[in-house]
């Protein structure tokens, strides 16, 4: 599950995709997440008995969306006693565009942005900060205007948010096929300071 933008994003599988379920929600998550959920196991022929292991998008991004999609899977981790990860939004963002280096803006509020370069912590910048801030490499920008950082930067968005569920699946199989899976009580969102 991944809920750190406006879009949100439930996707079922080992390895590739059996069923996916992309909703613009604006900020409205809370709405749709238990629905998606029921739609992608009914789509892959499953039930919640088949679900091995879950994991979720950590940020940074939405605030409430952000607690929605972490409260749901941590509730479903806990109560069926299932290994979680958590997986870092922009991390997905970037393997999903094919652009390991890339910067990702995501929106911080009605005028803030999240700014999130590999390797780093994310950084939050004011309005009139970010084309500054950006530098000359590749961008992602996910739920941004084409008139703050360009057309590339948000094609290149909207095609790694189409793209995101395999790449939430691949961390996720990564980390778990590694032995990793946090405590639900210690799984916390990318907060930007």
């Amino acid at each position: 599950v991944d809920t750190s933008t406006r879009a949100s994003i439930v996707v079922l599988g080992a390895g590739a995709p059996a069923a996916t379920s992309r909703r613009d929600v604006q900020h409205r998550h809370g709405s749709h997440i238990l629905e998606q959920i029921d739609e992608v196991l009914a789509q892959a022929g499953r039930t919640l008995d088949d679900v091995a292991a879950l994991a979720v998008g950590t940020g940074p991004g939405s605030f409430t969306g952000l607690r929605v999609g972490l409260a749901t899977m941590k509730t479903m981790a806990y109560a069926r006693g299932l290994p979680l990860v958590g997986v870092m939004s922009t991390d997905a963002l970037r393997l999903a565009a094919g652009e390991p280096e890339a910067v990702v803006v995501l929106p911080a509020g009605a005028h803030d942005h999240y700014l999130a370069r590999p390797g780093r912590d994310p950084e939050l910048l004011a309005a009139g900060e970010l084309p500054a801030a950006v530098g000359s490499g590749p961008v992602i920008a996910i739920d941004t205007d084409a008139d703050v950082l360009g057309t590339d930067a948000t094609a290149r968005g909207a095609e790694a948010l189409e793209a995101m569920p395999a790449s939430l699946l691949a961390l996720a199989g990564a980390r778990l096929a590694a032995g990793e899976s946090v405590d639900v009580a210690e799984l916390i969102p990318s907060y930007v300071a």
